[in-house]
């Protein structure tokens, strides 16, 4: 890293030579950990290029490259992700929403805009999907729920820093143990473990090694989880409801004939994602 006296876009520019080799990405990895390490959007690091980087937001920002060199994700060194236009609360409790997922949110705002739909949202996490869901159909009712009671956690505070605290209600549990037997809902979406075992080696080591294992891996093939929760799935949906799932284009088929044998007089429709990759799975 550069000397106490260089310049912040000399130490944007350090970092991303630091990071060569490490990152797929370096020259963004290097933008976004300095906006972070010095309180600054992406215009300003611009703008503010050649003023001096003083010695405690140096160190910061050497520190933040280090832990982006040794593979931790960069969403987890900043506190922060962005989803569908907002920035959500992530650390190493939940998993770090991706844009695969804004395709499952924005498929289910698509399909219910203008309506108020009770939505269930399966394995929440971070509550991305469901502050997202709420804020997009803000008529809506929302029931998040997880196994995971440290991953609600960071889920409270994101309903909190999004005030959908009236729309979203927080529960903890293993699927649909977390609701009511008599509770039924128009939409269930769920972004379920969905990764094989077998492709353990295929995932980024940021990834492997460092998101919380149970939210990614879903057995051998990926759809254990799913197994456990489709065959209870048709007592919760009203009639006229809609089951969203997101999964891996490795296991994207045989999770739509999974859902046939739940849902045998339903419609199963296999969607890909914006590059032609089979991402979800909805029943309608």
């Amino acid at each position: 890293m550069p000397s106490r006296n260089g310049t912040i876009a000399a130490a944007i520019e350090a970092c991303r030579r630091e990071l060569l080799g490490s990152s797929r990405t370096p020259a963004l990895d290097a933008r976004v950990l300095a906006g972070s390490a010095l309180g600054l959007d992406a215009s300003a690091l611009i703008a503010y290029g050649e003023n001096l980087i003083d010695e405690a937001r140096l160190k910061r920002l050497s520190a933040m490259t280090a832990r982006r060199k040794a593979g931790e994700p960069v969403a987890y060194i900043i506190g922060s992700k962005e989803f569908c236009g907002r920035r959500f609360m992530v650390d190493r409790r939940v998993l770090i929403p991706r844009p695969e997922t804004e395709e499952l949110v924005e498929r289910i705002i698509q399909d219910w805009r203008g309506t108020s739909p009770s939505i269930l949202d399966l394995g929440t996490g971070s509550a991305a999907i469901a502050c997202s869901l709420a804020l997009a159909l803000p008529n809506s009712r929302l029931v998040a729920t997880d196994a995971s009671e440290e991953a609600l956690a960071v889920a409270a505070l994101n309903v909190m820093a999004f005030s959908v605290g009236d729309q979203v209600t927080l529960v903890a549990g293993d699927l649909f143990e977390a609701v009511p037997r008599d509770a039924h809902f128009d939409v269930i979406a769920a972004n379920l473990p969905y990764v094989g075992e077998s492709d353990d080696q295929l995932l980024d080591t940021s990834v492997r090694d460092y998101e919380p294992r149970p939210a990614l891996f879903g057995g051998p093939d990926g759809l254990d989880v799913y197994r456990r929760m489709l065959p209870d799935a048709p007592r919760f949906l009203t009639e006229g409801g809609r089951v969203y799932m997101e999964c891996g284009p490795r296991n994207a088929l045989e999770l739509a004939a999974l859902a046939k044998r739940s849902f045998p007089e339903s419609h199963i429709e296999v969607v890909e994602d914006l590059g032609g990759r089979e991402r979800l799975v909805v029943v309608r």
